[in-house]
């Protein structure tokens, strides 16, 4: 069994600040992208949070801000669409996902 750790990143679906991380153990991790439901400190309320690991490209803090600035997340921080359907259909209406 590893002993190895990893800090993840967790962002609010609703106002997109940074939460607090949550430690994993190497190999019982969530994939990233993952919603959890989290306390914000900042809307002081439980909400669901988009976890970012780090070193991993799959998803990434810049994949996040998408989605939130885009409007993929609903009322209750559900993704409206999977990511990648969502990311095609931006690239579809001409929207540079890229920077």
């Amino acid at each position: 069994m590893s002993n190895l750790i990893v800090d993840n990143e967790f962002y609010c679906t609703q106002c997109g600040k940074r939460g607090l991380g949550i430690v994993r153990q190497v190999g019982k991790e969530r994939a990233a992208g993952h919603l959890k439901k989290l306390w914000c400190p900042y809307c002081n309320k439980e909400n669901n949070f988009v976890e970012i690991k780090p070193f991993v490209q799959k998803y990434t803090y810049n994949s996040f801000l998408l989605e939130f600035n885009y409007g993929n997340f609903n009322e209750k921080g559900e993704r409206k669409q999977p990511f990648g359907i969502f990311k095609d259909s931006l690239i579809k209406k001409g929207i540079n996902i890229n920077g």
